[in-house]
């Protein structure tokens, strides 16, 4: 009995500490070690003005919070961070009973990029998009904030997948 429970201790002890294969992120080479970068003001293709430098403090943001490289002037960066807004898009999800619509849906598509500055080597190149949801009002400056309201949640989403995305050992 006693060899039965140590052989599953040591079982148990031994899955725990060898791990499943999965691994802390840890960040493109650039980023690792020390090396800043630079987040590029995106362009924007989409009909809303502002998505870009909304989206651009949300990096910047973002990269302070988190581990990894910082965000620094373009000079001091080892790593470029640029993109393009593709598309925002507002739609209505739902209506209420008398066939007014009661809730929009506002959606921005991306393309990001993460180069390293000297080789122009494209480390990682990925198209995200995000969506979130705000309440109709007849109020049309509550409609308005609403739907600003609405792009900052949907940029600092895109912000945080991004961060992640880079931090991604490839």
């Amino acid at each position: 009995m006693h060899r039965f429970v140590v052989f599953w201790l040591l079982l148990i002890l031994g899955t725990a500490l060898g791990g499943c294969g999965y691994h802390l992120v840890g960040g493109a080479a650039g980023l690792r070690d020390g090396g800043g970068i630079h987040i590029a003001i995106f362009a924007n293709k989409g009909y809303r003005a502002g998505v870009e430098t909304i989206l651009a403090s949300n990096l910047v943001d973002e990269f302070a919070r988190g581990n990894g490289g910082k965000a620094v002037d373009e000079p001091s960066a080892r790593l470029v961070l640029s993109g393009t807004v593709l598309s925002y898009s507002v739609a209505p999800v739902s209506y209420t009973v008398a066939d007014r619509i009661r809730e929009y849906r506002a959606t921005i598509k991306v393309v990001t990029t993460l180069s390293e500055k000297e080789s122009r080597k494209v480390l990682w190149k990925g198209e995200l998009s995000g969506s979130q949801d705000y309440p109709a009002n007849t109020n049309i400056a509550l409609q308005q904030n609403a739907e600003d309201a609405a792009v900052r949640e949907i940029c600092c989403r895109l912000a945080e997948q991004i961060h992640e995305k880079t931090q991604e050992d490839f």
